[in-house]
């Protein structure tokens, strides 16, 4: 008995030790691929070695063969930016992974290499609306202790308004508390005092087609500022563009509110593109957008919305050096349109800011375009003040419906767009409020 009992107990260990074993390879794996100690997010970090879009336990590897020279330097293998690679790196990867990093370098996106201290409690807000509305999307509106003179005195619009008080965002019935903070100056004019006076942790910055506001304010305050728009660049008003989630969430430690929102985008365009994907160029409508406050002529080359909802943008391909060009009205009539786009900004219907429908449908130069001879000319949302992906997809369904109205007959637009923006910020009811201040096109 006590023979047999050994040999059990011998077995028993064996058993336990191969269970241990595989325990640890199991840990391991976690190590490599759990969400919990990998960022799967921001991919320009200083840490991601290997330069994927994760940063994880292969970048401590690859940063380990790095330092054996069995794999080659690469720049984000200096994970804490000194000039070189050593063992310091791989500290700093694991704590970055760890989420646990008091240090973090990255490129923002103007290409600028930016250093910020963690965990940041304090941001200032130098830029257009991008930086407030996705701060407020990801739920860290509490971080922000300074606006722009623009969203304080605008109702949250940046450009210059008539009637400022009629000027409508989301932002309003989400987080009206905002236009009451300190103001920094303007995205183009910042107040180097009052940022200063702030104490901000990170400044977000608008960069156009140069680096100038961004650079100045870092240099000269000695803070770090992220810039977080480029808009002399292809990447704006783009659907699959998301980085802005990305970089603002690891910034503030809101990763995966930033994953979450990307994955939803994602999903609800792949719903709009299943259906336009199939459609021919033939039967795609010709669209012609009339954007911001010029009359009729200064139009987008590139905008996402009409692309995915199945439209063909009539400018696209033109050239120019920035997002916007300006085209004769011959050159309208030339394109000949199927349909006319007039961006719209939010107010009250009182107070339309910038193109009307009914000054355009009876243009007399304009009487032998499709879109105007067939009445098919509608307000949009557009973009005014920067991108917002967020009332970016929901134009792009109502765009859609407009298109193609046979293939989407069975969406209920306000319904689906205000479920949209609920998910962005929190709130119902938005859309219908933006669609009756934008007097969108109604169907019965």
């Amino acid at each position: 008995m006590k023979d047999r009992m050994k040999v059990g107990g011998n077995k028993g260990k064996k058993m336990k030790k191969k269970t241990l074993v595989l325990i640890g390879i199991a840990i391991c794996v976690i190590l490599l691929t759990s969400p919990v100690l990998a960022s799967g997010g921001y991919s320009k970090i200083y840490g991601n070695a290997n330069e994927d879009d994760v940063l994880d336990m292969r970048d401590v590897t690859y940063i380990k063969l790095v330092i054996f020279g069995k794999k080659p330097a690469t720049t984000f293998a200096d994970a804490n930016n000194d000039g070189k690679i050593s063992m310091l790196d791989i500290g700093q990867t694991k704590l970055i992974i760890l989420r646990k990093e008091k240090e973090l370098t990255f490129i923002d996106m103007a290409d600028r290499i930016v250093t910020i201290n963690k965990p940041i409690e304090r941001v200032a807000l130098a830029d257009l609306q991008d930086g407030i509305n996705t701060l407020v999307q990801l739920g860290a509106e509490d971080k922000i202790v300074g606006i722009t003179e623009g969203i304080k005195k605008q109702g949250y619009g940046q450009l210059i308004n008539p009637e400022p008080s009629s000027w409508w965002t989301p932002l309003q019935v989400v987080a009206p508390g905002l236009k009451d903070l300190p103001t920094v100056g303007t995205w183009n004019d910042p107040n180097l005092e009052s940022i200063l006076s702030l104490e901000p942790d990170v400044v977000f910055a608008y960069c156009a087609r140069d680096l100038g506001t961004g650079n100045t304010i870092q240099d000269k305050t000695g803070i770090p500022t992220v810039c977080l728009t480029n808009l002399g660049g292809s990447s704006f008003a783009k659907l699959d563009n998301l980085e802005i989630y990305r970089l603002i969430g690891e910034i503030v430690g809101k990763e995966e509110r930033g994953e979450e929102l990307i994955s939803y985008t994602n999903e609800k365009v792949e719903e709009i593109t299943d259906v336009t994907s199939e459609i021919p160029d033939s039967e795609r409508p010709r669209v012609y957008m009339a954007a911001w406050m010029v009359y009729l002529t200064k139009t987008p080359l590139h905008y996402d919305p009409i692309d995915v909802a199945g439209g063909m943008n009539v400018a696209k391909g033109s050239e120019a050096d920035f997002i916007m060009v300006e085209v004769s009205k011959e050159q309208i009539i030339a394109w000949n349109p199927d349909i006319i786009l007039i961006h719209r900004v939010p107010t009250s219907k009182s107070h339309v800011w910038g193109n009307k429908r009914e000054d355009i449908l009876t243009d007399p130069d304009l009487q032998t375009v499709k879109a105007v001879k067939n009445e098919r000319v509608y307000y949009t949302k557009g973009f005014c003040a920067g991108w917002d992906p967020a009332t970016g997809v929901a134009e792009t369904l109502y765009l859609a419906k407009l298109f193609h109205p046979n293939k989407f007959e069975d969406v209920d637009v306000a319904e689906d767009c205000n479920k949209i923006l609920e998910r962005f910020y929190g709130v119902d009811g938005l859309y219908t409020e933006m669609a009756e201040r934008c007097e969108f096109y109604q169907w019965e």
